[in-house]
């Protein structure tokens, strides 16, 4: 009020120094050159995915896409395009986004990646589960998995991660949270803080380790099938490349779920460990299936094969219990 005089802290009259601008705070938000490579190994994903059906789809009456079933490729496509678009929320912070927005891509990125690996691994169960019966049963000769061999373990697979992922969405789901270090200037104010999904109590960890029990077992036990029928031989060596998938997923997981532990924290680091594992196990996957049959379809054609096949399914040539068995 005019004429009248203020008492400020120190029981002076005169007023204290302007507070200084601050040296600004640093976010740690995901830099334009990470969200750019991450959009890059995404796109790959993507382009392979549907490259690969379309060949699939293109080739689909030749005797190598024929017996390899092209129901089967197609699966694995769809997968790996689903788990590669989770890519999309993980890469998402409140620099680009409110925080409404980073809570909904934090609880969405979990779906997509759970979906993609079930839709793509049922394919690759189903596969290696058949080439499992031929060790018990030497007597069958052709590796065949129509519908209902991926339909039931996609089901009983989908269903379990289905009511975990529900429950944990509708209990505890993960929510956006920016946490700020002690690190503090002169005036007390902010001078470092991270951005990530956080949980109130950690209650979304029993849902996160139901989920790893389910597919981490699943996982393991397709492993052990494949290690049991490593002895036989089938057509195109299509057993080898997907045992050596089925490992390479359970490698991933096994290295990739301390590292995401120890990531946590920092933000970049999370988000190269994630997309980083979704693009390996994505693209391993495709190559390792796709790739052989490409070199093996133009080895096929230099010999000038006949151009369709009415037979669905890989052919036995080696089992160390029968091979004096005739092909059924």
């Amino acid at each position: 009020l005019p004429g009248k005089s203020y008492h400020y802290a120190d029981g002076s009259t005169i007023p204290p120094p302007t507070i200084p601008p601050g040296i600004g705070e640093d976010l740690h938000q995901i830099s334009l050159g990470l969200r750019i490579a991450a959009g890059i190994m995404m796109g790959l994903i993507f382009i392979f995915s549907i490259g690969f059906m379309g060949w699939t789809y293109y080739h689909r009456t030749t005797h190598i896409v024929r017996a390899s079933q092209p129901f089967f490729l197609y699966i694995i496509c769809i997968g790996t395009f689903i788990m590669g678009s989770a890519i999309i929320p993980i890469s998402i912070d409140d620099g680009i986004v409110s925080v409404e927005g980073c809570d909904i891509a934090c609880m969405f990125s979990p779906w997509l990646v759970t979906y993609g690996f079930v839709i793509a691994f049922s394919a690759l169960f189903s596969k290696t589960w058949r080439i499992n019966q031929i060790f018990h049963h030497p007597q069958l000769r052709r590796v065949t998995v129509n519908i209902k061999d991926v339909i039931v373990p996609f089901l009983i697979l989908l269903g379990l991660n289905t009511i975990v992922l529900i429950c944990w969405t509708a209990i505890s789901p993960l929510k956006w949270e920016r946490v700020h270090t002690d690190a503090r200037d002169d005036f007390g104010r902010p001078l470092d803080s991270t951005g990530r999904c956080t949980v109130e109590n950690n209650k979304s960890l029993p849902f996160v380790v139901l989920l790893l029990i389910i597919n981490m077992a699943v996982l393991l036990l397709a492993n052990i099938q494949a290690y049991q029928a490593r002895t036989i031989t089938v057509e195109f060596s299509e057993s080898k490349y997907i045992g050596i998938i089925n490992a390479s997923i359970l490698q991933a997981g096994i290295i990739g779920g301390p590292l995401l532990v120890i990531a946590g924290d920092d933000p970049t680091a999370f988000v190269l460990v994630t997309v980083g594992g979704i693009f390996v196990v994505c693209m391993s996957t495709l190559f390792l299936i796709f790739i052989p049959k490409m070199k093996y379809l133009k080895k096929w054609k230099k010999n000038s094969l006949p151009g369709s096949s009415n037979l669905s399914g890989i052919k036995v040539l080696n089992h160390p219990k029968g091979d004096e068995l005739k092909l059924k």
